[in-house]
């Protein structure tokens, strides 16, 4: 039941691991969106941050540290598996306890609707980028948003 009425596309496939057999699946499957990739982070100080962002793009740790105000780097498969149950290239941006804030790229809000595993490599799921921040603040997670040139934390 969707009480929230935010609009979502939900696909069942074969396994995927590589953008490249994201792209793929794409095409089979006939949905459109922006591909998008999840990094689980950690922090200096011990936090967990997800941080969702183009899969063409390479994070710009210096950039995410500004934004956050630590350190961050990307969370060891071993760590990751055993924090979220996730495996690499199906982890999802969302549904996370509310004590892991999401860093946004800034740019995804401008896409009209996004692409992204939902902690299954054998699920793919589409939304409205119009949606994501209420998605966000109805699961309780802080909101930070990357920019390339500046940071925005968002309460």
């Amino acid at each position: 039941m969707n009480t929230h009425a935010i609009y979502f596309e939900l696909y069942r496939h074969d396994p995927i691991y590589t953008n490249e057999d994201a792209v793929l699946m794409k095409e089979a499957k006939g949905f459109e969106g922006t591909e998008t990739k999840a990094l689980f982070l950690k922090g200096k100080s011990g936090k967990y941050y997800s941080f969702m962002t183009f899969t063409t793009e390479n994070a710009d740790f210096k950039q995410l540290k500004k934004v956050v105000g630590e350190k961050v780097l990307i969370v060891k498969p071993d760590e990751m598996e055993e924090v979220t149950g996730q495996k690499p290239g199906a982890v999802t941006p969302l549904g996370y306890e509310q004590t892991v804030p999401m860093i946004v790229d800034a740019e995804l809000l401008e896409q009209e609707k996004l692409v992204f595993a939902p902690a299954r490599p054998d699920q793919t799921m589409v939304i409205r980028a119009s949606d994501l921040e209420r998605i966000i603040r109805l699961l309780g997670n802080e909101l930070y948003i990357y920019r390339e040139d500046g940071k925005d934390r968002l309460q």
